[in-house]
């Protein structure tokens, strides 16, 4: 979006949710010029009383948090060449933890589909829950399979340093796609960026906000059941894996039952990017719509084996992965995903 164009939503935003306050007087005055202690607009407006407040107004195109704490710091910063100024920053979306922000620094925010908080004297507007497209495609970039790749990466060691070029490498993604994710990362300020390199500061934050925008819907999930239990059922499972080049690795409860002991289920959920028909026939599983205690499940994306580990004999998908597909599953999922989180994890 140019500059020009989100000046004049930004001001159209701006005069619309004052609007709702019948008493105030709104005028947007001439442009200032920039500098570091200018806004970037001032609507002058006249309240119920007739006393006159400065609203300085920060126009970004971003709202992740870094941005939006910078933009804070900006007003801070000019407000005393005002008469009872009150800091207003408008982007294109505003992120929940940004509106915290924005509140905790004392300014207030609009978005330009409506979501707003203004509170300064007898004034006060707050409105969420407007659905809003920018914030959606800023996260189905980050939650995109490549980007997830990165994730994945950065989440195996929160303690590691990575370059770039070593982080795209091993997560099989080009150079722009591993520098994108740092940038996006780093203006949502879960990345510490240093000359040594990158790493993850907030990673429960991070992988609680992945988890919220996981879907195992991307992937195919074929039901079966078989008469066997769900040990006898893993056993043959990888037997028959051995001799394939095709990977695999239990997900959900069975990878669970590994990381955390005290997850019980009765049921096989596992990862397989091979011929799933074939594997079927193998183990005699029968193809069922509902009631089965088998699912094998196709990735969207092989990412989802990134730091697979063998244990007690079994392949199990990353720590990481496991939580997110648990957390997908929800109900007993979540109680089972916040056991690996406590036992595996330990962010």
């Amino acid at each position: 979006m140019k500059n020009t164009q989100i000046q004049s939503l930004a001001a159209q935003s701006i005069l619309a949710c004052l609007a709702e306050v019948p008493f105030l007087r709104p005028r947007i005055q001439p442009t200032p010029a920039k500098t570091d202690y200018c806004p970037d607009m001032v609507v002058e407006v006249f309240g119920k009383d007739r006393k006159k407040y400065i609203l300085l107004v920060e126009i970004k195109s971003n709202g992740q948090p870094r941005v939006i704490r910078d933009a804070a710091a900006r007003l801070a910063a000019c407000k005393d060449k005002y008469a009872n100024p009150y800091g207003i920053i408008v982007a294109s979306y505003i992120s929940r933890e940004s509106a915290a922000i924005c509140k905790n620094a004392g300014v207030g925010y609009l978005d330009l589909k409506g979501n707003c908080y203004l509170a300064f004297d007898s004034v006060y507007i707050e409105r969420t829950g407007i659905p809003n497209d920018s914030e959606r495609r800023d996260l189905k970039y980050i939650y995109s399979p490549k980007a997830e790749r990165v994730l994945r990466v950065l989440l195996k060691d929160v303690s590691k340093l990575w370059k770039i070029k070593e982080l795209s490498q091993s997560a099989g993604v080009s150079l722009g796609h591993a520098s994108n994710v740092k940038s996006r990362l780093g203006q949502g300020e879960f990345l510490d960026v240093s000359g040594n390199g990158i790493r993850v500061t907030r990673p429960r934050e991070l992988l609680g906000d992945w988890a919220k925008n996981y879907s195992m819907r991307r992937s195919e999930i074929h039901r079966f059941w078989s008469p066997l239990k769900s040990v006898e059922l893993e056993a043959e499972l990888f037997t028959y894996v051995r001799k394939e080049t095709s990977q695999c690795a239990l997900t959900g409860f069975s990878a669970g039952a590994v990381y955390a002991p005290m997850v019980i289920h009765p049921r096989l959920f596992a990862y397989y990017n091979g011929d799933i028909n074939k594997v079927a026939e193998a183990l005699g599983l029968k193809k069922v719509e509902s009631g089965e205690n088998v699912q094998l499940i196709m990735p969207y994306d092989d990412g989802v084996f990134i730091d697979s580990r063998k244990l007690h004999g079994k392949i199990l998908v990353s720590p990481v992965q496991a939580y997110l597909d648990l957390m997908a599953v929800g109900g007993r999922g979540e109680e089972a995903a916040k056991s690996i989180m406590e036992q595996v994890l330990k962010w």
